[in-house]
C-alpha cells in the first residue's frame, strides 16, 4: 500500500470517527432531553401514535419530545442500514445490523421511542470502544517503530560518495556500507574484510566473517569494517526486496477474519426474526385471522419478541469484554491490534517460535570452561577487537588484561599479538595451522570455536561461543502447555545441530534449522493442513512471512524488526517471553467472559419471552421488555468488565514492579541511613 493510499485510509477513518462521535453526542442528547419533556407533560407523557389525531397533542411538550426522539433517531439509523448494507454487499444477509435495525424499527413502530434510540445509542457506544481500544494499542505500536534508514552511499566518477533510494541504483554500481549499517541492496565485496549480522534476515545467530569476492545480501548489517560492495542486483531483485515481496503476498492471501459478534448473530438474528414471526402467525391463526380482535395485539407480543430479543447486551457487552482483555494487555506490555488477534490466540493449539532473537538473547556467551590463565590471553588478545565473540571472552574473564604488542587483527581468520615476548594467535583452525601450529584435534560442536595458540610452538586452548538461551524460555514452553498448547516447535534460519541443542534445552517438541523465509512458510501451511491453529513467535524481518500466514503472529517488540512488528498480530513490548504465556493466558480467559456474558443475556432474554409471550405479564409486557433489554445490558455490561481486572500468573504487573523498585530503594535508603 502506497503512504498515500495509506494517507487516504488514515483520513476516511478518521472522518468515520468523527461522525460516530457526533451522532452519538447529538443522540444522547435529544434522547435526554427529549425523556425530560415526556416527564413534563402531564397529559400526553405516555406518547402513542393514537395521539396524533388529537390536535391538542402538537402544542404538548410531548410532541416536542417526538420529533426530539425522531430527529435523534433517524441519523443513527441511517448509519446503522449504511453498515448493514455493507454487510449485505459482501453476502452476510444475517448480521449484528441486521436484526439492530429490525428490532429498533419494531420499537418505534410500536411507539417505545425512547427504546428505538437506546439500541442504536448503545450499539455505536459498542463499536467506539472496540474501536479506540484497537486504536491505543495500533498507537503504542506505531511508538515502538523505529525504521533503520535504508539508504545507499553511492559512488560517484570522482570519488566522492552521495547518499540514494536503494530503488534507484542501477546494477553494478559502487557503494559504500558503513559499520553498523543495513545492507540495501545485493553486491560483491570489491574492497576490505569485515562480519556481517544476518540474524534478522535468515535466523543464523552467529556473525559471518566475509572478504574481497565475496557475494554479500540485503538486510544483514555490517559490524565492524567499511566494505566497498558492487551491486550485482537491482533492489527489486534484491534478497532483502523479496522477502518484503513475501509480506505483501502473504497480507493479501490473509482473509479478513470476522468478528466474533458477526459470526454469532449469522446464528442469532434469523432464529430470533423466525420466532417473532411464529408468535405472530401462530397467535394470529389462533384468533381466526381477526386483525381487531387479535392480530394487532400478536404483532405487538412479536414485536416485543424482537425487543427483548434486541441484542443491545451483546453488541455493547461482547466488545466490551474484547475492549477490557486489550487494557488488560496493555497495562502487562502486551499490545493487541484487536479482538480478532486476541480470539485467535485464544484458539491456538500449537505455538511456533524463530530462534534467533526469540528463544535466544542474541548475544554471546562462553560455552566450555577453558583454565584462567588462557582465558586470560585470549581476553587480552580480544579486547581490541569489536566482533561479538570477543565481547563473549572477555566478558568470561575474570583478570586483569594482559599488554599486547605488536597487535594485528586478520579479518576472517582471527588476532595475532605479543605477550610478555611470545606471540599468540587466535581465531580458526585453518589461521593457527598457517602460523606454524602442528595439527591438533577439533571440537566436536556445532557452535563457534577460536582456537588459542602460540605462534611456531603449540595449541593451548579452545574457546566455544553460543548464542545465550534465555532463562525464561523453558519455564514459557511449559506454561503454554499448561494452557492447552498441543505442540511447542523451533523453526530457523541457524544450523541445524544449534537448533536441536536449544530445543532439548528448553524441551521443544520439534526443532527445524537450516530454513528460508519460503520453507518457514511451507512447514506453517503444513501443520495447518494438519488442524493446527498455529501462533508464530518471531523477531526478524525472515520471520514477517511466516508472522503473517500464523492464524495469529507475535512479534518480540523491543528487539524486533519494524517489518516483524507491523506484520504481526500481537507485540510483546519488552522481549520477555514469559509474557507470550501470559497473553495466551489472558486471551483464554478473556473469551471465556465472553461465553458467559452470551450465555447469561440469552438466558435472561429467555426468561423474559416466556413471561411475555405466556400473557403473565399482562398490559405490562412492553414496559417490562423495554426493561429486561436495558437492565440485562446493564449486568453483561458489569461482567464485561472483569478482565480489568486480570491477575498475572507468569509475570508481576507493572504495579507491582514499581512498587516492589519502590521497597528496594526505601530499603536502600534505610541501611544508608542505618550506615
Amino acid at each position: 500500500m502506497s503512504c498515500k493510499a495509506c494517507e487516504t485510509e488514515e483520513s476516511e477513518e478518521k472522518g468515520e470517527k468523527i461522525k460516530s462521535l457526533v451522532l452519538l453526542i447529538v443522540g444522547t442528547a435529544f434522547l435526554l432531553i427529549a425523556i425530560v419533556l415526556q416527564k413534563l407533560d402531564a397529559t400526553y407523557g405516555e406518547i402513542s401514535w393514537e395521539m396524533f389525531s388529537d390536535p391538542g397533542f402538537y402544542s404538548s411538550y410531548a410532541f416536542i419530545a417526538f420529533l426530539f426522539y425522531t430527529i435523534g433517531y433517524f441519523p443513527l439509523l441511517f448509519f446503522a442500514m449504511k453498515d448493514g448494507i455493507g454487510e449485505l454487499k459482501e453476502g452476510n444477509i444475517f448480521n449484528e445490523s441486521t436484526l439492530m435495525i429490525v428490532a429498533t424499527a419494531s420499537a418505534y413502530g410500536i411507539g417505545e421511542f425512547p427504546e428505538a434510540l437506546f439500541v442504536l445509542l448503545f450499539a455505536l457506544v459498542g463499536e467506539m470502544l472496540e474501536d479506540f481500544a484497537t486504536d491505543k494499542s495500533k498507537a503504542s505500536i506505531a511508538k515502538l517503530i523505529n525504521n533503520m534508514p535504508l539508504y545507499a552511499h553511492l559512488q560517484q566518477a570522482d570519488g566522492t560518495f552521495v547518499d540514494k533510494d536503494p530503488e534507484e541504483i542501477p546494477v553494478g554500481s559502487l557503494l559504500e556500507i558503513r559499520p553498523g549499517e543495513k545492507i540495501p541492496i545485493d553486491g560483491v565485496i570489491v574492497k576490505g574484510k569485515s562480519s556481517l549480522d544476518l540474524s534478522s534476515l535468515n535466523g543464523e545467530s552467529l556473525p559471518r566473517d566475509v572478504k574481497e569476492g565475496e557475494e554479500i545480501y540485503s538486510g544483514s548489517v555490517n559490524l565492524s569494517s567499511v566494505l566497498l560492495i558492487k551491486t550485482s542486483k537491482a533492489y527489486s531483485d534484491s534478497t532483502l526486496a523479496k522477502i518484503l515481496d513475501l509480506v505483501k503476498n502473504e497480507q493479501a492471501k490473509k482473509a479478513k477474519t470476522e468478528k466474533f459478534i458477526s459470526r454469532f448473530a449469522k446464528i442469532y438474528t434469523p432464529a430470533v426474526m423466525v420466532i417473532a414471526l411464529i408468535v405472530f402467525l401462530l397467535g394470529y391463526g389462533l384468533s381466526g385471522w381477526d386483525w381487531v380482535n387479535g392480530g394487532r395485539d400478536w404483532l405487538y407480543k412479536a414485536a416485543s419478541v424482537l425487543l427483548i430479543a434486541c441484542p443491545c447486551a451483546l453488541v455493547i457487552g461482547v466488545p466490551l469484554v474484547f475492549f477490557s482483555g486489550i487494557g488488560a494487555g496493555s497495562k502487562l506490555g502486551v499490545l493487541i491490534k484487536g479482538s480478532v488477534s486476541l480470539e485467535n490466540l485464544a484458539k491456538s493449539n500449537t505455538f511456533v517460535f524463530d530462534k534467533t532473537g526469540t528463544l535466544t538473547k542474541g548475544n554471546f556467551v562462553l560455552e566450555n570452561h577453558p583454565s584462567e590463565d588462557m582465558l586470560q590471553i585470549a581476553a587480552s588478545l580480544e579486547a581490541k577487537s569489536t566482533h561479538p565473540l570477543a565481547k563473549a571472552i572477555g566478558a568470561a574473564n575474570k583478570a586483569p588484561l594482559k599488554e599486547v604488542s605488536d597487535f594485528e587483527n586478520v579479518t576472517g581468520y582471527g588476532i595475532k599479538g605479543k605477550i610478555d615476548g611470545k606471540e599468540y594467535l587466535i581465531g580458526t583452525k585453518k589461521f593457527l595451522l598457517d602460523n606454524g601450529i602442528p595439527e591438533f584435534k577439533e571440537e566436536e560442536t556445532p557452535f563457534k570455536v577460536l582456537y588459542l595458540g602460540e605462534a611456531n610452538k603449540a595449541y593451548l586452548a579452545s574457546f566455544v561461543v553460543r548464542d545465550e538461551v534465555k532463562p525464561e524460555a523453558k519455564d514459557t514452553l511449559r506454561a503454554l502447555k499448561e494452557n492447552g498448547s498441543k505442540a511447542n516447535i523451533i523453526l530457523s534460519g541457524d544450523d541445524k545441530k544449534i537448533v536441536e541443542r536449544v530445543g532439548k534445552e528448553i524441551d521443544a517438541d520439534l526443532t527445524y534449522g537450516e530454513l528460508l523465509p519460503e520453507e518457514k512458510l511451507a512447514a506453517l501451511e503444513k501443520k495447518k493442513k494438519e488442524g493446527a491453529k498455529i501462533c508464530y513467535v518471531g523477531d526478524g524481518i525472515n520471520d514477517s512471512p511466516a508472522l503473517l500466514a500464523a492464524d495469529v503472529g507475535l512479534a518480540m517488540g523491543a528487539l524486533g524488526s519494524d517489518a516483524a512488528i507491523e506484520a504481526s498480530d500481537i507485540v510483546v513490548m519488552d522481549d520477555d517471553l514469559k509474557k507470550v504465556a501470559e497473553a495466551k493466558r489472558l486471551a483464554d480467559q478473556t473469551m471465556r467472559i465472553v461465553y458467559v456474558t452470551i450465555t447469561f443475556a440469552l438466558l435472561m432474554k429467555v426468561m423474559f419471552l416466556v413471561l411475555v409471550l405466556s400473557g403473565a405479564l399482562g398490559p405490562w409486557a412492553m414496559v417490562v421488555s423495554g426493561f429486561s433489554d436495558t437492565g440485562i445490558l446493564l449486568l453483561c455490561v458489569l461482567i464485561a468488565m472483569t478482565p480489568l481486572l486480570y491477575k498475572p500468573k507468569y509475570v508481576a504487573s507493572k504495579k507491582k514492579k514499581e512498587n516492589g523498585s519502590s521497597s528496594k530503594s526505601q530499603k536502600e535508603e534505610s541501611v544508608l541511613a542505618t550506615n
